[in-house]
């Protein structure tokens, strides 16, 4: 199984917008247009078109990607500053059970993630439900 989403990609769509409203978009979980850096591919937020920075996996719970290579870094920042802006917390770091919902998702087998949302009872709920895809959604097809 490749590391990452499998081509044909989608081109970005919407508006060509600056890297902030992208990311406040997203964050909102509203419609965002693209900018050189970031685009939303739902329920997944890019860097550089193909890179996975970020995971929606609830209306309010976000996985963010903890080990972006290297020379993404700076992105992995931008995403936790839009985040915090929009009264998200980060509730755990490199958390063990987002591993089996980004297989089912992205593919991605050795990565590690972040868990944020604005309520910890809320982001561990929606955690549980998304490991055994009870949650309506990207995992249940919906």
């Amino acid at each position: 199984m490749p590391e990452g989403p499998v081509p044909p990609f989608a081109e970005p769509t919407g508006p060509a917008v600056d890297d902030a409203s992208v990311l406040a978009a997203f964050a909102r979980d509203e419609a965002a247009g693209h900018s050189p850096a970031f685009h939303v591919e739902r329920p997944m937020l890019l860097v550089n078109r193909m890179v996975a920075a970020a995971l929606r996996i609830g209306p309010q719970t976000i996985l963010v990607r903890a080990d972006l290579p290297p020379d993404l870094g700076w992105a992995k920042e931008r995403v936790e500053e839009a985040l915090t802006a929009e009264g998200m917390t980060c509730f755990d770091e490199e958390t063990l059970l987002a591993t089996p919902v980004v297989v089912q998702i992205v593919g991605l087998r050795a990565s590690s993630w972040d868990l944020w949302d604005v309520d910890i009872d809320n982001a561990f709920a929606t955690l549980r439900g998304a490991v055994v895809a009870e949650q309506p959604g990207p995992f249940s097809g919906a």
